[in-house]
């Protein structure tokens, strides 16, 4: 009788011993990761490189990111800091690309700790009869300016499908959905990215 009391009062510290390790992995992971975001407090968002033949998505796209970036808790870069810096190397083309830039040119030119590469890869709002489907896909990287390394990747891709019996009705359809589906792709990409030192307390 003795030796059973002996056995559950040893398995009743062992639980206590087990759940006290378990309740403190918590903030050993908090600690963890914001230690590691310490490098992305200024992230500088490049010209989005354009794959398709959509002119208006790059420059949305790219200051929605912008917004978002801010709001996930990382100071802003202003992109026209970026482009005159970039413009004034002779980087950026007519149609706004800036093709390939080494991370370490975005630290040396304006401080920035990582650098953020988008690619538009399928823009298309065709207008039917009745039907006027808009698809987006884009896909972002960010690189440590200092080294290159990649330290995070999102993509997605959304399609809003519209519908009228007026070809005007379906443009304004499709002009409201447009933004709406770029909103949706950016908030997507970005959701699995770590918050940034300012709401980091």
């Amino acid at each position: 009788m003795k030796v059973c009391k002996l056995q559950i009062c040893l398995l009743i510290i062992l639980c206590v011993f087990i759940i006290g390790c378990f309740s403190k992995s918590p903030s050993i992971l908090k600690t963890d990761k914001r230690e590691n975001n310490k490098w992305a407090e200024n992230i500088a968002v490049l010209p989005v490189e354009n794959k398709t033949k959509d002119d208006i998505a790059p420059g949305l796209l790219r200051s929605k990111l912008l917004e978002e970036l801010y709001f996930k808790g990382y100071s802003k870069i202003s992109l026209e800091t970026i482009d005159q810096k970039l413009e004034s190397l002779n980087i950026i083309d007519g149609k706004g690309n800036s093709g390939i830039i080494a991370p370490q040119i975005l630290k040396d030119l304006i401080g920035a700790d990582a650098v953020m590469y988008c690619t538009l890869i399928e823009s298309n709002k065709p207008i039917g009869l009745v039907y006027a489907p808009i698809t987006i896909y884009l896909r972002c990287e960010l690189r440590k300016a200092e080294s290159g390394e990649v330290i995070w990747k999102g993509q997605h891709k959304a399609t809003s499908r519209n519908f009228d019996f007026t070809r005007k009705g379906l443009e304004m359809k499709s002009c409201k959905a447009y933004e709406a589906v770029i909103e949706e792709v950016v908030n997507k990409i970005m959701e699995n990215l770590p918050y940034g030192p300012n709401l980091q307390g």
